[in-house]
């Protein structure tokens, strides 16, 4: 029996888009092969922590030589699945089995055109895709999926209930899913944390990347911001505010009604790794600044629930921020009660994008006949 191939290359994408998905064809008897891609954002435990998951066979990862290598030498593949990573592994693996080729994904992306289908979260993740000439399917969002089975695991947690007379506040810190940025934000966080203190009875926790290494929660430990690589649901228990970065977890705090700034310090930025022309042409000062500049003029369209409803749902700070600067602007949206019950309550409103894994699944199951 031929099986289905599914691409993946970072932490975020494995687990929660991948998960998700081979859980759905799990039920339904579908063998699902995992296969990691070369990434620059890898942990390095992704392979470990796929073990945990019910793939029928992992395989890589591999740099790129050994991956087309491999991709020559594969059998059995009823059809290829990419969610994340360059597409012209898949489209290199589609090609030499003959299996077509599905992606899901939240925005444009080179190569599209070859794929089979197509299918994204948002109809304004879909407006952007259709630029390219492409038709992509909605069927929700993955991470949602992927939050659900957190909560199934046990009682669902109560969330989206800001502080109300409270005398302490709980904030929750995320440092991002790539150790570059992790490693960068270490010292940033420990002293933003100590000016929150020094302002407020107030208690932190950090949510590390299920992948990250004991060595590096060791870390956060001992810089005291109390780290924690529990499920995203469970560890934001009493949260009344987060801080992060943008990306895929702003979509788990909109989900979860959990109040929200996204913070783009040029500090992070200049750790950001870049591969190809491009990693080389941001080496170069000038370069590197005109890109700071240019994210420092989009205001509110950064994150992702931003993006989607086309409003400032949730405050964007870009800029050159100290520790010190940014402390006080969450201090300001900590003592705003009404602001925070507001935004739960907005964020409660937009909730409802589950299901994609089973709608995936079920066109997948079409697929192979």
């Amino acid at each position: 029996m031929k099986a289905v191939y599914i691409l993946t290359n970072g932490p975020g994408e494995l687990w929660d888009w991948a998960r998700p998905l081979v859980y759905e064809l799990d039920k339904r008897g579908i063998r699902s092969v995992l296969w990691l891609l070369p990434c620059q954002f890898a942990s390095g435990m992704e392979r470990t922590c796929a073990h945990r998951l019910s793939f029928y066979r992992i395989i890589g990862p591999y740099n790129w030589a050994k991956t087309f290598y491999e991709s020559i030498r594969a059998r059995d593949v009823g059809l290829v699945v990419q969610l994340g990573g360059d597409l012209m592994f898949g489209r290199f693996l589609s090609r030499m089995s003959g299996a077509e080729l599905f992606c899901y994904t939240y925005g444009r992306k080179r190569g599209l055109r070859g794929c089979s289908r197509v299918f994204t979260a948002y109809e304004v993740m879909a407006d952007h895709i259709r630029e390219d000439g492409v038709s992509p399917l909605v069927i929700g969002d993955l991470v949602a999926d992927s939050l659900r089975l957190d909560l199934d695991v046990g009682a669902s947690p109560k969330m989206g209930l800001p502080a109300q007379k409270y005398t302490s506040r709980k904030v929750a810190l995320f440092p991002g899913s790539r150790p570059a940025i992790r490693r960068r934000a270490l010292s940033y966080l420990r002293e933003l944390y100590g000016h929150l203190r020094s302002l407020l009875d107030i208690d932190v926790i950090t949510l590390l990347s299920p992948f990250s290494l004991d060595e590096e929660v060791k870390a956060w430990e001992e810089a005291g911001l109390n780290p924690t690589r529990e499920s995203t649901p469970f560890a934001l228990r009493g949260v009344d505010l987060a801080l992060t970065q943008p990306g895929t977890n702003t979509l788990e705090l909109l989900y979860l009604r959990v109040p929200t700034l996204v913070a783009v310090p040029y500090a992070f930025l200049s750790d950001i790794p870049f591969s190809g022309l491009k990693g080389v042409m941001l080496r170069l000062p000038l370069v590197k600044d005109r890109l700071l500049q240019s994210l420092s003029k989009k205001k509110g369209m950064l994150s992702w629930p931003n993006r989607i409803t086309g409003k400032n749902l949730i405050p964007e700070l870009v800029g050159d921020y100290t520790p010190k600067e940014l402390a006080e602007a969450m201090i300001e949206y900590l003592n705003d009660i009404d602001w925070l019950k507001k935004t739960s309550e907005l964020m409660g409103q937009l909730t409802s994008s589950y299901g994609a894994s089973k709608r995936l699944a079920e066109e997948i199951m079409q697929c192979l006949g």
